[in-house]
């Protein structure tokens, strides 16, 4: 500052009242901050947050057989929160990091699933429940979702080769998505909901921007639903697949399965619902032993494909 700056009377009137005024506000505000910050702590002061509902969070035994036993509940809905659910034994199944094909997950991010089943004497609910540190629903490239899958030798044979089966060997896969479940509630996104700050060009008909258009024109930039392609239509939360091998997984129609899914900040719950006899493709008979195996992806942690943490052999299933 100069001399002659600060002998100036303007510059002296304006820095003791504009200045000082800017100054009064700054205590002022800070004060109120502080007060208020205060006030909010005291509120909780000698309070513990409450916590959160979780599944399942006490362990569960290792079971190599799930008994599934007859329940009186109607079983047309899967429903991951209902009650009955905390009366039906639970049992922990434990998983390995997928080691046949590539690319292979880095490391095994879940290490089991706690598992129970009934049935109605018509359907079969499973519950399978496994912790993850976030939901994951993918839709934009390099985004997977999570997932859970239910596999079944499709002629109840231990015979079949548990990693999806082999030629004449086929497996019935039931595979549960977050983002299907998502699609199931909500619809599938449109390119403009998945980028919100795109412009039009290449997908035009798809952006908020490009107004109107047939289905036939929105088609004509998306390939894969104008073929045919089952993923590229609205799912269902449960796709049902068969496959003789790697690589040869298909889509099954129509799907005689249902599942729901519902994460607790933990953990996932999802529940499959299906019949018992599904002709062509897995029959389950009562008082009878059948096979099951799982697989789970964490899709935020970038697992997809054959990046999954699986059992590595067939789990008795047995119907009372």
């Amino acid at each position: 500052m100069t001399p002659q700056l600060a002998h100036n009377p303007l510059f002296r009137r304006w820095s003791t009242s504009a200045v000082g005024q800017v100054l009064k506000m700054a205590a002022s505000l800070l004060f109120a901050l502080g007060v208020s910050a205060s006030v909010v702590g005291c509120q909780s002061c000698g309070k513990e947050s409450p916590p959160a509902e979780s599944f399942d969070a006490k362990p569960a035994p290792n079971i190599d057989e799930l008994v599934v036993q007859r329940s009186d509940q109607i079983l047309e809905k899967p429903d991951p929160q209902a009650e009955f659910w905390a009366a039906v034994p639970r049992g922990t199944v434990t998983l390995l990091a997928q080691p046949m094909l590539t690319p292979r997950p880095e490391k095994l991010l879940t290490e089991h699933v706690i598992v129970q089943a009934v049935h109605d004497g018509t359907r079969l609910a499973i519950r399978v429940v496994w912790e993850d540190t976030e939901v994951s629903q993918g839709g934009r490239l390099s985004e997977y979702s999570d997932a859970v899958a239910l596999q079944f030798p499709s002629d109840g044979s231990p015979n079949t080769p548990v990693m999806m089966g082999a030629k004449g060997l086929p497996v019935h896969i039931m595979h549960w998505h977050a983002q299907y479940q998502q699609d199931e509630e909500e619809g599938k996104p449109e390119i403009s909901k998945l980028y919100p700050f795109g412009t039009v060009d290449a997908y035009a008909m798809d952006f908020k921007e490009a107004k109107g258009g047939t289905l036939e024109e929105k088609e004509s930039f998306l390939p894969a639903r104008a073929l045919g392609n089952p993923q590229a239509y609205r799912k269902k939360a449960v796709d049902e697949l068969s496959a003789e091998g790697f690589g040869t997984s298909a889509v099954m129609e129509p799907m005689g399965a249902v599942g729901k899914g519902a994460f607790d900040g933990h953990r996932w719950a999802v529940v499959f619902v299906r019949p018992l006899d599904e002709h062509g493709r897995s029959t389950l008979k009562l008082a009878s032993i059948h096979h099951i195996a799982f697989a789970v992806w964490q899709g935020g942690s970038g697992e997809v494909g054959s990046r999954k943490a699986i059992t590595m052999s067939w789990l008795p299933l047995r119907l009372q």
